[in-house]
């Protein structure tokens, strides 16, 4: 803020000219636009006043008016000079204002490109998604397809275990029954060996009986023809 000049003597010269104007003094001087005299009309006028005002300071009601304006005056200074300054405080809040809002419309600017991007991005995500839905489904239906066919094959695997189970059972008895026919078989086997034993033995025996027959008989043969036959002369 600017230094306050002070403005007590141009005051007083002009309070002196008004009240020397109410008291039948000479004319008041003219005052500028600011309500202020001339400075070498102030100083004229304190020079040939001087004598009044000393009577004027005698009168307390008058002195407390003319400090009561003096101080209405340096305040309304005061109030000029904070005026200024509010002036320029406010030109600078206007420049920060105007540049807080190119920023915000930069801002705004990139904010309206990002929800662009955003729903570029949001667009995709659904898409991406719906795609992931309908994966989901097919997965879904895949893994149901899979769990039906996982229970089929549970099912046909357990149907043929029962299979394999019976065979097993039919071939366990079939191999006992071989086996038992086998040993059937064996003895049936020895026992026939035996009797073809005996059979040829006694085959042989009959053989050996029929080659004796035989031969008895041939010689019996011979014997008759012989005996029949008659003697040469």
């Amino acid at each position: 803020m600017l230094d306050k000049p002070n403005p007590t003597n141009k005051t007083r010269g002009w309070l002196k000219n008004i009240l020397n104007a109410r008291t039948g003094s000479p004319a008041a001087a003219p005052l500028d636009s600011q309500g202020e005299m001339e400075t070498d009309e102030v100083e004229s006028l304190q020079g040939s006043h001087e004598a009044d005002f000393s009577l004027l300071e005698q009168d307390k009601v008058a002195l407390d008016l003319v400090v009561a304006v003096e101080n209405l005056l340096n305040d309304r200074q005061l109030a000029s000079f904070k005026i200024k300054d509010n002036e320029q405080q406010l030109q600078n809040a206007n420049e920060s204002i105007n540049r807080l809002k190119n920023e915000l419309s930069k801002k705004e600017h990139f904010i309206l490109e990002k929800e662009k991007e955003f729903r570029s991005l949001e667009d995709k995500l659904t898409h991406k998604q719906m795609s992931y839905d309908q994966l989901l489904e097919d997965y879904k239906e895949y893994q149901n397809s899979s769990n039906s066919g996982i229970e089929n094959l549970k099912y046909q695997l357990e149907k043929e275990r029962n299979k394999y189970v019976k065979l097993n059972d039919e071939f366990s008895h079939y191999q006992y029954e071989s086996m038992k026919k086998a040993k059937e078989l064996e003895e049936r086997i020895r026992d026939l060996e035996s009797e073809n034993q005996k059979v040829e033995s006694q085959y042989q025996k009959v053989l050996e009986e029929k080659n004796h027959l035989l031969q008895t008989i041939s010689d019996f043969t011979a014997r008759m023809n012989f005996s029949l036959t008659p003697p040469s002369e």
